[in-house]
């Protein structure tokens, strides 16, 4: 990509380029590199690229917040989107670039892969799955989206961190070996067993579909047998709860399965699959109940769906962002 000087809208175009190849789902380390030696060229590129990737922060937190800030009319999300834009355009090019690293590290709506995900052993992108073996203890597949880093340890055993997303772990390491797996701040330890292990953010859900783990968090240590869940987090384990063994892992099948969730839950899974982002306007939609089988290779399905079957407005923007309500 070229970088003109000091032209403000030459810069405004590359830096929508450089947005629309991070979102691609293809972006690579050698990528994030080059973007920040066009960032670094001068403060106004900096400034430019920050001002565009404010841009999509603030559409997010706009769609988030608009029944709370209205009480009937959309004119409300109007009104936020434009005064947030005024806010930022107007805090000049100094504070767009000191922005410009920490959106870099912390990217808004998870356009593009952090830096912490970037430098994993494993990573799989956008709607792309992945199958590797661990040590010939574990078979592990990736579903999308998600960072994995290995560490072989003195006794034998081995120590896998899962940074994000989402993997189908099959341990058959026996009596003598265990695969342990760390995930926020728990860990799930295994000899010979299947489970799914899913982190988003802070939070982490293991599922037992075969066999029996062993889930540890805060110093509480929690046995799930098949047909068993637990999540954690920051303040702690849940309860055990029973689950659908079919259902958990249908994404390996290619598949994503609602039993009467919520429109919003069903959103969030979708955008763990397709480029860009669905931006779900109205909350009240977003608990009307889906019962759907979708194809991961066709996820745009879900919106086709979202607009014909259940009757709701959608808008498409570049970059991949729909907006839904």
């Amino acid at each position: 990509m070229t970088t003109p000087d000091r032209d403000p809208a030459a810069l405004r175009t590359e830096a929508l380029d450089w947005l629309r190849r991070l979102n691609s789902g293809e972006a690579t380390s050698a990528d994030a590199e080059a973007l920040d030696r066009w960032r670094s060229s001068s403060p106004a590129h900096a400034a430019e690229f920050a001002k565009a990737a404010l841009f999509w922060n603030v559409l997010g937190d706009a769609a988030r917040r608009a029944e709370s800030d209205r009480a009937g009319s959309p004119s409300a999300l109007r009104s936020g989107r434009q005064l947030a834009r005024r806010g930022f355009l107007v805090g000049g090019a100094a504070l767009a670039a000191s922005a410009a690293g920490a959106l870099v590290l912390r990217p808004p709506l998870e356009l593009w892969p952090s830096v912490a995900e970037l430098a994993a052993d494993y990573r799989t992108r956008t709607g792309e799955r992945r199958q590797i073996e661990i040590e010939k203890l574990a078979a592990i597949e990736l579903n999308t989206r998600t960072s994995l880093d290995q560490q072989a340890l003195a006794s034998g055993d081995v120590r896998v961190e899962l940074i994000t997303g989402e993997a189908a772990v099959s341990t058959h390491g026996g009596a003598d070996r265990e695969l342990v797996m760390i995930a926020g701040n728990g860990r799930v330890a295994s000899r010979e067993a299947s489970f799914n292990i899913r982190k988003d953010g802070a939070s982490v859900g293991v599922s037992c579909v075969a066999g029996m783990v062993t889930v540890s968090c805060q110093d509480k240590e929690i046995t799930i047998r098949a047909g068993q869940h637990v999540a954690y987090d920051p303040r702690g384990a849940g309860d055990v709860t029973s689950i659908d063994p079919d259902a958990v892992v249908a994404w390996q099948r290619g598949l994503l399965v609602f039993r009467r969730a919520p429109l919003a839950q069903v959103i969030d899974e979708v955008n763990r699959y397709r480029p860009g982002r669905v931006i779900l306007l109205d909350t009240v939609l977003g608990r009307r109940q889906v019962v759907a089988n979708f194809r991961i290779d066709r996820i745009d399905d879900v919106v086709d769906f979202i607009s014909k079957a259940m009757g709701i407005r959608t808008r498409s923007l570049p970059g991949g962002v729909v907006l839904v309500g």
